[in-house]
């Protein structure tokens, strides 16, 4: 009984039919493997990427946000996720490893050789296979399955830093337009004081070094308010970078909630949080697993010296007469060796770099901390010690100025007072809002 024969061209068919099917079935465990970039960061910001960006060089906006509006913190962090350009060319990473992934699950093709029968030579062929592509694949799948997840991991630490970057570039913003405004009231003060001084000293009762030091306060004051007004555009030039805002002029402005309510949680509870949660912790271990893998997949190459042959001969007189056989290289000069110890020494770094990336998560933990603990506590100081009692003098002194028992220059002194401790409340502000965002990062998820 023969077997059927089968066309050029159906067979053609059939190897890429089987290319197809073999292609779904490793993407389709890739994706029962691992969560996607997007489902990972949705459960630890909330936020999503969109699926498929129609055109990446235009800039849209995520449903329901608006830029009509000042954006708060998470707002920008969404539009940044949306159409940052650096974080979507390193998704394309993720479709190089999953091609990666397709070409450790192919098996070679045979290999043929033949002998024309050429004058009294007769007609002979030889096919081989090579066994090791049966006995290798499960390795190899496996190490570029993994290789796959730690790329994807690596994708989500990405976003957890554009996240924490964004956060700040946002406070940053909302601090320089906010001091911006608290500075030209300062300058404002500061020439009304200069103008109060060269009046007095024209009924003779200030001196013109009273003048001449309000003089150059005023000056200094409103050279200090010119330079904010340029922070803001530094700042909202930034975080239009961050939000990928190309093609389109339009304002940027900041909001920013309080702060100094949120209870931040213990180390321990944070640091155990960040083992569980840090992407780059994660493709730190599974860099170890990709190396081993690689390592078992090297030794079982020396299968590769060994490889099954089917010989067909053509015999005078008899026909052809076909047999099995072996194809197989002396292993005298090499047994793969340097290939071997290379992914050795690949795997033992590979656990080297963990356990170092463990300890750096660690530690960030608690550098993020301490400064949110540090930039909370000055921030409460300021809000619930400092500030009450300044406005209540302000009160005071404005109340006595009507009762004729203060001076003009009493109410511009208490007031300036005021004006020095708002800015340094927003100093402590954008601080406690930039070590909130580096603990959320450190521990890879939102508070």
């Amino acid at each position: 009984m023969g077997f059927p024969k089968i066309s050029k061209s159906g067979a053609s068919r059939l190897g890429r039919a089987f290319a197809s099917a073999l292609t779904a079935i490793l993407l389709a465990f890739v994706s029962l493997y691992g969560q996607s970039v997007s489902d990972q960061l949705r459960q630890r910001t909330g936020n999503v990427l969109p699926e498929a960006p129609s055109d990446p060089s235009r800039f849209t906006l995520p449903p329901g946000i608006s830029l009509d509006t000042a954006l708060s913190g998470r707002d920008a962090v969404a539009i940044a996720l949306w159409n940052n350009a650096e974080l979507h060319r390193d998704l394309a990473r993720l479709d190089v490893s999953r091609a990666d992934l397709v070409e450790a699950g192919q098996f070679r093709n045979p290999n043929f050789s033949t002998l024309l029968p050429v004058g009294p030579k007769p007609f002979e062929f030889l096919l081989t296979w090579p066994v090791e592509e049966l006995l290798s694949r499960r390795s190899r799948v496996k190490a570029a399955t993994i290789d796959v997840e730690a790329v994807t991991t690596g994708l989500v630490q990405n976003g957890l830093n554009l996240i924490r970057d964004t956060l700040s570039a946002h406070a940053e913003l909302w601090a320089a337009e906010r001091r911006a405004g608290t500075l030209a009231n300062t300058a404002d003060l500061a020439a009304r004081i200069a103008d109060f001084a060269k009046k007095r000293r024209d009924i003779g009762e200030g001196t013109g070094l009273t003048v001449a030091l309000a003089s150059a306060d005023s000056q200094s004051a409103i050279n200090t308010a010119e330079s904010a007004r340029g922070d803001i555009e530094v700042a909202r030039a930034r975080l239009r970078w961050l939000m990928g805002m190309r093609g389109t002029q339009r304002p940027v402005s900041a909001s920013l909630g309080p702060l100094e309510t949120l209870t931040i949680p213990a180390a321990e509870s944070l640091i155990e949080t960040a083992l569980s949660n840090r992407p780059d912790l994660r493709g730190a271990e599974l860099n170890v697993t990709v190396n081993a893998e690689r390592a078992k997949w090297e030794r079982s190459r020396v299968l590769a010296l060994i490889a099954p042959a089917l010989s067909v001969k053509e015999i005078s007189g008899a026909g052809t007469r076909s047999g099995p056989g072996i194809n197989m290289e002396i292993p005298l000069l090499s047994r793969n060796g340097g290939r071997i110890s290379r992914a050795d020494a690949e795997a033992t770094r590979a656990i080297s770099d963990y356990v170092a990336m463990k300890d750096r998560v660690e530690l960030e933990v608690v550098e993020a901390r301490e400064r949110a603990l540090a930039a909370q506590s000055s921030l409460r100081r300021l809000v619930e010690l400092t500030r009450p009692p300044i406005e209540e003098s302000v009160r005071i002194t404005e109340r006595a100025y009507r009762g004729g028992d203060a001076t003009r220059l009493d109410v511009f002194e208490s007031t300036r007072r005021l004006n020095t401790t708002e800015l340094a409340e927003i100093d402590a502000r954008l601080a406690l809002a930039r070590a909130l965002a580096e603990l959320e990062r450190a521990i890879g998820r939102s508070l």
